[in-house]
């Protein structure tokens, strides 16, 4: 028995192995930065890109610095690169995205978790992101904050419970859940044509904890088919459709490979630095582990009105400026955390 179950792993294992081995890199739209020798010649010149996705994940509550032997991340370097786009490219419009798992693991919920969590929440809030896709484990402390008693005060307070996106997440009867999808309208000096604007389309997903055979994992339902069902009318919807999975890159694969009206797949939860890949016309891309660099994807709009890409990847690291609000913003959490110890 235990050795069929290890067979039948095994071969499971080895095709999603080989089919993302042998899925092509996507190399004409990636940009490498690693030799620049300042956060300027990092950004690039403005060659002319009607819009910008800026992504990041897996903060897991932690609004400082990670990485030990190279620090990386943090809020004030990620609120750091993105002002610096804005003021640096003036005609080109951003949608400031979180693929997931930026609230830390709150299955137990001690008074030191929830206002960690409550920190990041105020964070999020403050700063207005834009897209905020809900990971396996934001999904307890998500419940919590959108408990429909009092939910109207607590938005009020907290803008970012309006930008929370999740398909195939399990609420409790008295939640009022997230949207499965949400569609943002984009303006911008580039954006031509009878509409002048673009309408992107997000889709939130979260993969499931492995569990053991034939044990399911009561926090999620299956991505697989939740993107099934949603993509085709969010597809009429939008001109751009992007998947946001809080998914290791394997899943995030097969949901391109499933799904070919997505134009981007995003793996939250890849858990390395991956060159993109592409299935069909689907872009496959990955957020960094544990919040270290910041994805930046340009899209850029042909005179027939088609889209192009390029993407980035850089580090958070001490060449990027750190935004003094949110500088100080992490030092007053940090300060507050610190009470509790």
């Amino acid at each position: 028995m235990v050795r069929n179950l290890f067979f039948s792993f095994f071969i499971v294992t080895f095709f999603l192995v080989s089919a993302l081995a042998q899925a092509p890199l996507y190399s004409d739209i990636l940009i490498d930065t690693a030799k620049a020798q300042s956060f300027d010649e990092r950004l690039g010149t403005d060659d002319g890109a009607a819009m910008a996705l800026l992504f990041g994940a897996n903060m897991r509550g932690n609004l400082e610095l990670c990485d030990c032997n190279v620090p990386r991340g943090g809020l004030a370097r990620r609120i750091g690169y993105i002002e610096a786009f804005k003021n640096k490219f003036k005609e080109t419009p951003v949608l400031n995205v979180d693929v997931g798992q930026f609230w830390y693991n709150s299955e137990t919920q001690t008074p030191y978790i929830v206002l960690q969590n409550e920190q990041v929440a105020q964070a999020y809030s403050f700063w207005g992101l834009d897209v905020i896709n809900l990971g396996r484990y934001d999904l307890l402390f998500a419940n919590r904050l959108l408990g429909r008693d009092g939910i109207k005060e607590r938005t009020a307070k907290l803008s970012m419970l309006k930008n929370l996106v999740s398909a195939n997440g399990v609420f409790a009867d008295n939640v009022a859940p997230p949207a499965p999808y949400l569609i943002k309208e984009v303006r911008g000096a580039r954006i031509k044509g009878a509409k002048k604007s673009l309408r992107i389309g997000f889709l939130g997903l979260a993969e499931p904890l492995r569990v053991g055979s034939g044990m399911m994992d009561a926090t999620v339902k299956s991505m697989f088919e939740t993107a099934r069902r949603y993509l085709p009318q969010l597809r009429k919807s939008c001109d751009v459709l992007v998947i946001l999975a809080h998914a290791e890159m394997a899943a995030a694969m097969q949901l391109a490979n499933e799904n070919p009206q997505a134009d981007i797949v995003i793996a939250g939860n890849a858990e390395g630095l991956f060159k993109p890949r592409q299935v069909g016309k689907t872009i496959v891309l990955s957020a960094a582990p544990g919040n270290m660099q910041q994805g930046d994807l340009r899209l850029y709009l042909s005179a027939d009105g088609k889209i192009s890409y390029k993407y980035r990847s850089t580090d958070l690291d001490s060449l990027v400026p750190s935004d003094p609000t949110a500088l100080a913003f992490t030092q007053e959490a940090s300060a507050e955390l610190f009470k509790l110890k």
